[in-house]
């Protein structure tokens, strides 16, 4: 991946956490944030797969 794919890619993950988080501070009870859903790359996604994509870009990162 080059650089500019890398920080777009980021750029995505780094939105939809936020927008997950947002979801928990806006809300009275205590949310499961791995089973709330936020929407990116025009799919709807769990925490739990937000979490894995954000570990592959972990992966590619440490390997550049």
């Amino acid at each position: 991946m080059e650089d500019k794919e890398i920080l777009d890619r980021a750029i995505t993950l780094l939105r939809a956490a936020k927008e997950l988080l947002e979801k928990q501070k806006d809300s009275y009870y205590v949310l499961n944030m791995l089973a709330e859903t936020v929407v990116y790359d025009g799919a709807e996604c769990d925490g739990s797969c937000l979490i894995e994509d954000i570990g592959y870009l972990l992966e590619e990162i440490c390997q550049t």
